[in-house]
């Protein structure tokens, strides 16, 4: 942006105040969930707080406010544009290739600095997920929302927090993507759209292939 001339008398001051605080002015200060396992693609918010500092040009008078370029958790790492921002922070997809082990949070600011926080995510050791199941679905009106409930399984079903995509045959279904898993178990309200008198079938899977299907069932005129 164009600053007025008498702005530029005040430059000096701007910059040293905005010098003296960029260390501190911005902080990342969690991960939420903290943990996942390496069997799970999972959703996290990383929180950041702090008002961002100028970045001030004497040149042309002018004054940008310092942005996140790329964030890295692990050897992960997001361009801005795929974060998905919050008031307190953004939101970001983690893959199940994330190495085990504790791994720092990483935040390149637009003036060069670098936001740490240290061993700010866990990745824990695999998951023994056997597959999913449902329950069963009965016929519906097209467009009409219901609930699916689908159960991890497996010796370590209860611990399952990832997230699984969802499709169904000859129809629409929306959400594609679920909610995360609450200790193994899923409930999910989705929308079908299709003609009247469809057949379906529900599909799940998730990132690591593991997978399940609904029973068929009708669309029914309204």
């Amino acid at each position: 942006m164009r600053l007025p001339g008498w702005m530029c008398c005040v430059l000096p001051l701007l910059w040293a105040c905005s010098n003296s605080d960029q260390a501190t002015t911005l902080a990342l200060t969690s991960v939420s969930p903290a943990t996942k396992s390496m069997s799970e693609c999972i959703d996290v918010k990383v929180g950041l707080t702090g008002v961002p500092p100028l970045t001030l040009d004497y040149g042309t008078s002018s004054a940008e406010a310092v942005t996140v370029k790329q964030v890295s958790i692990g050897p992960r790492r997001f361009e801005a544009s795929s974060l998905q921002w919050a008031d307190d922070g953004f939101h970001l997809p983690l893959s199940a290739d994330l190495p085990e082990g504790k791994q720092d949070v990483r935040a390149l600011l637009s003036n060069g600095q670098e936001l740490v926080l240290p061993g700010g995510f866990e990745v824990t050791p695999p998951l023994q997920i056997d597959g999913f199941a449902m329950g069963y679905v009965v016929d519906h009106e097209p467009g009409e929302p219901f609930t699916l409930s689908i159960w991890a399984q497996g010796p370590d079903a209860e611990r399952f927090q990832g997230k699984v995509y969802l499709s169904a045959d000859r129809a629409v279904l929306q959400p594609a993507e679920s909610a995360p898993f609450q200790d193994g178990k899923l409930t999910q309200t989705v929308t079908l759209s299709a003609p009247p008198e469809t057949i379906s079938i529900i599909h799940v899977v998730d990132c690591q292939g593991r997978r399940t299907e609904s029973n068929e069932f009708v669309l029914n005129s309204p």
